[in-house]
Parts: C-alpha cells; sequence; structure tokens
C-alpha cells in the first residue's frame, strides 16, 4: 500500500482563523473601548491588535500611514505577516505563523508566549521584505495582552530598530576592522622609522601596502553596502578571469589571522572569464571562504571549486560540519549572526544582496549529512 505524506497543519503556530462574521464582532468589541482606541494613536509606535487566532482586529492610524494602507478593512483578518509583507507568509499552510521559517520569528515567538502565560513579552523580529531577502526591517516587538468584554486579545506593539541595527554594525566595523588595520600600519611605519636592514625594509613596505589595501576595500565596502541597500549602487561589469580572481582569494585567507591551523585547497583547473563587477564577486566569495573557514575546526579543509555550465558559472566553497536547522532558517539574515560576541550579521547578507540583486545570480547553500556547501551560481554576461 502507498503511503501517503500529508502536509501538516502548521510548521509552528497553531493554524485555524475565525470567521468573517466573528472578526467583525470582535473589531466592534475593540473600536467600542475608548481607552484602547485611544491608546492606539497616542503611541508613536506601530500597533496591532490581535484576536487568539493571531488575526488583525485593528491596527493604528502610524502603521496605516508607514505601510500606504487606504482601507483598514482590508487588514481585518490578516495576520501580522501578511498585512506589512513578509517573504515566508505564503510558505505556511495557514498563512503567516506557520511556516518553517515562523519558528525562528522574534514576533511570533512573543505573540504565543504572552498568549499562554498571559503576561507582556519583547521580541525581535528581523522582517524580510521580498522575495530576494534583501529588503528588511529590523523590528523590537512586544506583545501585551488585554481583556475587552470579557475576550482576550494581544496588542502587538512594533518599532523599528534598522537604524540601531546599522549603527552597531558600523561601530564594529570601524572599531574593530578598520582600527587593527590602521593600527598594522603603524606598527610597520614605528619599524621603518627606528631603521632596518634593506631586506626588511622592502618587506615591511609590502606589507603596509597588503594592509593600506585592506584598509581602503573595508572602508569602500561599507559605502557600497549602504549604497546597495539604498537601490543606487551601480556596478562596474568588467572582464574578470575567475582562476586569477580565486587564486586571489585563496591567498588571502589561507592564513588569515582569525581562522589558524585551517587548510584551503582551491580546485583546480578553473578555464573560465565571466562579465561581472570584479570588486563585488571578489568580496562575495572572500565571505564565502570566510565564514566556512571560521565554521570549521582546526585541521580542516575547506575547498574552493567551480566550474561552467550552460551559460552560468558556479562557485562553490565546501566545509565540514552542518548548521543546524535554526541557523539554516536565518542564515541570510541582515542582523543574524552564528557568532555572538564578534559577529556583525553581514557575511551571507551581503552574499544575497550582491550576489542576486546586483550581479544577477543565485546564492544558496545545502547543510546535511556533516557538511555544508555555499553555492554561487552567475551568468557570464549579465543580464541588463
Amino acid at each position: 500500500m502507498d503511503l501517503v505524506t500529508q502536509q501538516p497543519l502548521s510548521w509552528f503556530a497553531p493554524a485555524g482563523r475565525a470567521t468573517h462574521e466573528t472578526l467583525q464582532q470582535e473589531s466592534e468589541k475593540v473600536a467600542n473601548s475608548e481607552l484602547v482606541a485611544a491608546l492606539l494613536n497616542a503611541m508613536p509606535d506601530l500597533l496591532l491588535v490581535l484576536n487568539q487566532q493571531r488575526q488583525i482586529v485593528t491596527v493604528n492610524q502610524r502603521l496605516l500611514k508607514i505601510f500606504g494602507v487606504a482601507d483598514p478593512e482590508s487588514l481585518l483578518g490578516l495576520r501580522p505577516g501578511e498585512a506589512v509583507g513578509c517573504t515566508y507568509c505564503h510558505e505556511g499552510p495557514d498563512g503567516c505563523g506557520t511556516a518553517a521559517h515562523c519558528s525562528v520569528c522574534g514576533a511570533v515567538r512573543a505573540i504565543l508566549a504572552s498568549q499562554a502565560n498571559g503576561q507582556p513579552e519583547q521580541g525581535e523580529c528581523q522582517l524580510m521584505l521580498d522575495n530576494d531577502g534583501c529588503s528588511a526591517l529590523d523590528l523590537d516587538v512586544l506583545a501585551t495582552p488585554v481583556t475587552i468584554e470579557g475576550e482576550q486579545f494581544t496588542v502587538l506593539a512594533l518599532r523599528d530598530i534598522s537604524s540601531e541595527k546599522r549603527r552597531h554594525v558600523m561601530e564594529r566595523v570601524f572599531f574593530h576592522d578598520i582600527l587593527n588595520s590602521a593600527g598594522g600600519i603603524r606598527g610597520l611605519a614605528s619599524l621603518l622609522q627606528e631603521g632596518t636592514t634593506p631586506v626588511a625594509e622592502e618587506e615591511y613596505k609590502g606589507w603596509m601596502v597588503n594592509l593600506a589595501d585592506n584598509l581602503i576595500e573595508e572602508i569602500n565596502h561599507q559605502r557600497r553596502l549602504l549604497d546597495a541597500e539604498q537601490g543606487t549602487y551601480k556596478p562596474d561589469f568588467v572582464q574578470v578571469d575567475l582562476s586569477e580572481l580565486l587564486h586571489d582569494v585563496q591567498q588571502l585567507y589561507e592564513h588569515h589571522e582569525r581562522v589558524p591551523d585551517r587548510k584551503l585547497m582551491l580546485e583546480l583547473p578553473i578555464n573560465c572569464s565571466l562579465t561581472t563587477d570584479r570588486s563585488l564577486l571578489r568580496r562575495i566569495v572572500g565571505n564565502m571562504v570566510l565564514n566556512a573557514l571560521e565554521a570549521s575546526k582546526r585541521g580542516d579543509t575547506v575547498i574552493i571549486g567551480a566550474h561552467c555550465l550552460n551559460d552560468r558559472v558556479y562557485i562553490q566553497v565546501t566545509n565540514p560540519g552542518e548548521m543546524t536547522s535554526e541557523v539554516q532558517l536565518q542564515i541570510f539574515k541582515r542582523s543574524f549572526s552564528t557568532k555572538e560576541k564578534q559577529g556583525r550579521g553581514l557575511g551571507t547578507y551581503c552574499m544575497k544582496l550582491f550576489g542576486e540583486r546586483y550581479l544577477g545570480g543565485t546564492v544558496s547553500f545545502n547543510s546535511a549529512d556533516e557538511v555544508t556547501v555555499f553555492t554561487l551560481a552567475l551568468p557570464l554576461k549579465p543580464v541588463y
């Protein structure tokens, strides 16, 4: 007898919705509460009132204005992710809250926890707003239970903290990465000032040039990132020898101080050239390699490989180890990092942003059976 695999009702939060008639009755209850109505429009945050099925009963004027909603009735019965355009809200069997990605959503988790314990619950939500996963909002979320005419509701407050997240990242970049490079240049300059042998002097000068180049590249990359997120970045397409570029990346990271005692192997031959933005491609592959090295253990080998097929080039970086399912669900989010203390949460996000939106490719990964592979697929010629 054939076994039929049935789609679950939900991958995370409970499925099921109230009828339209019930929603109308719930909306009238909230509208009749003068205190709740006054508070909704007195608060500067985006506010939604949800029923027990996590459906919208009403929202405040600020939310309508921010998301350009002319008819409040159009939101009645929707769930939060459906109302604000979350990328993943349609992946679940019953919409927002029921997809696999919803299991790591701070908003859904806060709502469920508040409904369960009757207490306010806070969380953070990284809201993805489009299919390429490159437009996002970082939201601070507060779910608070309220009782209106004997019925339980949840007031969901959303506050945009995207600017705070970006400032934090910039501070880490400038206070850590850039100061490290500047400090290295200063140290070498001091050695040269003290006087050295001619052989050492030439070596130190070479190191200084490399450090200065890295410093300039880091600053330029932050500028490119800001332009890219605002949609103003213009790629500089040139002919690129892929073998040469991958050799450069290998030399840069095979003895990187952040990942000692790892081996970085480049599979050859790679006889391929493509028309693309060289600086972006080098940065994307560099992020792929550095992430793989950081995910590996001492003594492990990371492999860079590439091949051309049907007018596309496929660049793959493979490392031992398997990501947890929770990490896999968040890997391309802007502020997510597997490294809590030193991580910035930009590496995989930048791969996605630049690789897909600006180079016209696709960025994907597979992590199973103790092996993780990130793949960047690019057209050999840009598609305008």
